[in-house]
Order: structure tokens, then sequence, then C-alpha cells
């Protein structure tokens, strides 16, 4: 085996040589492949990791663009409906008002179905820090149809004999009141005095069975300036209480 050795160590000097070289090559290029998937993998770990972060900064940013365009449709929304029901609100207000003085009957009715649309459109889109306030308003606008209702037909048939300026008008506006006083006071003399009242009316040209009903039916309630007044106080303020606050929530105090 020696003298093998010794015969051939040049040859075998050569074939080690090359092994050896071989077999470098091969454990470099063995470990170069290592780093190199080593850092594919971390390049790849880099990408998506950005690629996540773009995604979800892409998912934010709509986020809040979708955020802002809602506040913003919200926004015009309430200022529609709002803004709309101030109005169906005095236009209310003055077809009640006109109603006291001549028959017109389908302009309120007219004016209370605006009002009831544009109150169902804030009760479905106002904040309920503002639901108070918008109630107060609500309140005090039925408050004056309900006074309208009461005292209407009667004060258009007063206007109208006002208008006549005969002394059986007079005298029977008179006679009116004095029953109204004598009644709320309970004096005693009421009776009386309606029959007083019922015969000035009598009186009174071109009045029919039903309207000399009507006035004397409504000075069994209380006269219309002492309710009225104060309605139309209590309405101005829950306007003003009402504009006031939506001035807020609608960020136009500036």
């Amino acid at each position: 085996m020696m003298n093998f050795l010794k015969d051939h160590q040049t040859i075998l000097l050569a074939v080690f040589t090359v092994l050896v070289g071989f077999g470098g090559a091969w454990l470099g290029a063995k470990v170069q492949a290592g780093g190199g998937l080593a850092q594919a993998k971390a390049a790849k770990e880099a990408a998506e990791t950005a690629a996540a972060a773009t995604l979800q900064a892409v998912r934010d940013q709509t986020d809040r663009a979708a955020a802002a365009a809602h506040a913003a449709t919200l926004r015009s929304l309430r200022t529609t409906a709002i803004a709309d029901l101030l109005r169906t609100v005095r236009e209310y207000e003055r077809a009640l008002n006109n109603h006291y003085k001549e028959p017109n009957r389908a302009a309120v009715d007219s004016a209370h179905l605006e009002f009831v649309h544009a109150r169902s459109d804030v009760e479905l889109s106002a904040p309920s820090t503002l639901m108070e306030a918008f109630n107060h308003l609500v309140t005090s606008t039925l408050r004056l149809r309900t006074i309208s209702d009461l005292h209407a037909v009667a004060e258009q048939i007063r206007w109208r004999m006002a208008g006549m300026r005969t002394a059986e008008t007079t005298e029977a506006l008179r006679a009116l009141e004095n029953f109204r006083t004598a009644f709320h006071l309970d004096a005693g003399d009421e009776d009386v005095l309606k029959r007083d009242a019922d015969r000035a009316l009598d009186q009174v040209p071109g009045l029919s069975h039903e309207e000399r009903q009507e006035l004397i039916v409504d000075c069994l309630i209380p006269p219309l300036h002492a309710v009225l007044r104060p309605a139309n106080a209590s309405h101005t303020d829950s306007m003003t209480r009402f504009v006031t606050e939506t001035r807020v929530v609608l960020g136009v105090n500036e």
C-alpha cells in the first residue's frame, strides 16, 4: 500500500488538488446560494411589508375621504331640512294670521301639510342635541293653529262687521263684549246680557244664524288677544332658540 502511494503520489496529489478545489467551489457555491436565498427572502418580506403599509395607507385615506364626504352630505342635508322647516313655519304663521281676517282655510291646510313634511325631514336628519329646541318650535307652532281653529271664524265675522261701520254692528259688538266679560267674571247677569247680544245680532244685516251662534260661542272662551299674545311671544322665543342652536350645530357662528 505504501509502495503504491509512493509510486502514484504525483497522480494522487493532482487528483486531491482537483477534489479539494471542486469541494471548495461547491461549498462556496452552496454558501453563496444560501446567502442569496436569505437575501431574496428578506427582500420579499420587505416588499410584502411595504405593500401592506401602502395598502393600509390607501385604505386610511379612502376612509377619511369617505368620512369627510359623509359629513359634508349630512351637513348639507341638515341645512336644507332646517331651512325648509323655518320657511314653512313662517308661511304657516302668515296663513294663520290672514285667516283671522278672511276665510282662507285652503291656504292654512296647505301650509300645515308643508309644515308636517318639513318637520319629518328634520326629525330624520337633525342631531339629538337639537331635538329639544326643535320640539319646542313644533309645539309653539301647533299651538298657534289650535288658537286659530278656536277663534278664526268668529274673528272673521267681527272684521266684516267692523268694516260695515253701522250703528247696528257697533251695538252688536259692544253687546258681545259685555256678555263675554260678565260670563268670565261670573257676574250673575250673563243670561240677560246674552239675550241683549242675541237681539243686537239680529239687527245686523247679512248675518246668518250660524254666524250669530259662532259669535255667541266665542264669548264663552277667553278672548283672542288674551291667548294669542302670549302664544306669539312663546313662539318667537322658540324660533330664536331653535335658530341659535342650529347655528351652533352647523358651525356657522364664526
